[in-house]
């Protein structure tokens, strides 16, 4: 049975997190990044599309967020969107990472709040 926290936009708000994680994932391939920013961004990106996957999937699942998934997913969105500060990368690579960081930290904290939220 749905909980009443189960909303079409709390399942936005999971798909938008995986896209900017994917989005995060091939950026500094695309925008031709230095080795040490592709290594560091390509695998961060990977473990945050786990998350960010295992995130909708049990919303999907429980139709209520889940609490561990959307932590882990807002500190790699945070990771991301800090990450280009420490490297010397060109404009591409980040704006591209730190807006997909934008849209995972920004889409699975709402869904980490309405997890702690008690229902109304």
């Amino acid at each position: 049975m749905p909980s009443e926290q189960s909303t079409p936009f709390l399942s936005a708000a999971a798909v938008v997190a995986l896209l900017g994680c994917l989005l995060v994932t091939a950026t500094p391939l695309v925008a031709g990044a230095n080795r040490a920013f592709v290594g560091s961004i390509v695998t961060s990106g990977l473990l945050g599309v786990v998350f960010a996957g295992q995130n909708l999937r049990l919303y999907r699942a429980q139709s209520a967020p889940s609490v561990p998934a959307a932590t882990l997913t807002v500190v790699f969105g945070g990771w991301f969107m800090l990450a280009p500060l420490l490297y010397d990368v060109g404009f591409v690579a980040t704006a591209g990472t730190q807006f997909g960081g934008l849209l995972v930290a920004s889409f699975a904290l709402y869904m980490l709040v309405s997890a702690v939220t008690p229902p109304r």
